[in-house]
């Protein structure tokens, strides 16, 4: 059999073979490099192991490759019996912190001291806080969240278990603004800002030890609407307290006309086009993607794209229920919202009659 891969450990005491087995943010180096290949879709992986360490990868390592679906082969070889000749495309040391940007770019980082390995933790979590888009999210929110991550994924805490959590705190934002006083404001602000920085807990934990499924980004998905619904019907009742139920409906009912129309296009773009269901793919698949210039019309896109990211909205939100104008943010919201949704259909009909045109193109190619 020719193995795609082989993850190869020496037959030496160093680095010590016992490093394979201790664990990074959660997973055991060997592990790891193992649910990193695969995630590279590479199937067709071998593992060389010295034969008194086949007992403790049958045991450590096995179970868990099973219960994801994944398979390599063990091949074990003793003093007596030394490896014979296989065939690869590519051999890696076992011992190597492997980036899951395989093959390339990727890095490798040996782990051959057990000092070693916070620095091989430290180069994940690093890779993770700086491919965040957003100055607020990379420098300030990931800073608390990823050390969190790190300890809920040695704690083997399946990342939908987060998501929910996170839900139930950000939903629980909307019931304390709906109290309209200035105190239990603050406190709703807090909270959703606290499950804005939390919000990348799930999604850090689900990097850190390759459990991402698509139902993990549709319950994300979720959970983000979940929230940021219930914190905008909260601010809708908390309006009842001092205006009359005519003002509140003619403010409730564009709002939530506006944020259901803006989600549902967003989703409506991703079920079609992607096979993501996170909203950021939205952004990374489709506004990025456009022809930009410095027409009045980006301008006011980059800024939309800026305001609406959670981090900088949560972080908006707690500013102005501090000051007591925690009511701006309602009227900001609902011109914010109508705003997006024309901008959104405009681009779809200036972008339509160009993908009419060319799948016309293509359909005549085939009967010439």
């Amino acid at each position: 059999m020719e193995f795609q891969v082989l993850l190869v450990c020496g037959q030496k005491s160093s680095p010590p073979s016992a490093l394979l087995f201790e664990e990074v943010a959660g997973l055991s180096l060997l592990l790891r490099n193992i649910l990193a290949l695969n995630k590279a879709k590479l199937d067709k992986i071998g593992v060389v192991l010295p034969a008194s360490l086949a007992e403790r990868f049958e045991e450590e390592i096995t179970p868990k490759l099973e219960k994801r679906n994944v398979s390599v082969q063990l091949i074990t070889y003793t003093k007596e019996s030394p490896l014979g000749e296989v065939k690869t495309k590519m051999i890696i040391p076992a011992h190597a912190l492997i980036e899951t940007k395989f093959p390339a770019p990727y890095y490798q980082f040996i782990v051959d001291d057990f000092s070693k390995l916070k620095e091989a933790q430290k180069r994940l979590t690093e890779t993770i806080r700086l491919s965040t888009p957003g100055p607020v999210a990379r420098y300030f929110n990931k800073r608390i969240s990823i050390p969190i991550s790190v300890f809920l994924s040695k704690l083997n805490i399946h990342p939908n278990w987060i998501t929910l959590v996170n839900m139930l705190l950000g939903i629980s934002s909307g019931f304390w603004v709906a109290k309209g006083t200035y105190l239990p404001c603050v406190i709703g602000g807090v909270i959703f800002q606290m499950a804005s920085i939390f919000d990348g807990c799930d999604g850090e934990v689900a990097k850190l030890t390759y459990q991402t499924s698509k139902f993990g980004q549709y319950f994300d998905s979720l959970s983000d609407n979940g929230a940021l619904v219930s914190f905008f019907i909260g601010l809708v009742f908390s309006f009842v307290h001092i205006h009359p139920i005519n003002y509140v409906l003619s403010l409730g009912i564009p709002l939530l006309i506006g944020l259901g129309g803006l989600l549902g296009q967003m989703i409506w773009f991703l079920k079609k086009n992607t096979e993501s269901a996170s909203l950021v793919t939205f952004d990374k698949e489709y506004l990025s993607k456009l022809p930009q210039n410095n027409s009045l019309l980006w301008k006011m896109i980059n800024i939309g794209k800026t305001m609406m990211r959670k981090d900088y909205f949560s972080l908006l939100f707690l500013g102005f229920a501090l000051v007591g104008q925690l009511s701006f943010i309602l009227y900001l919201s609902i011109g914010g919202l109508w705003i997006a949704n024309g901008v959104l259909i405009y681009l779809k009909l200036q972008t339509m009659p160009k993908a009419v045109i060319a799948n016309e193109a293509e359909q005549s190619n085939l009967y010439e």
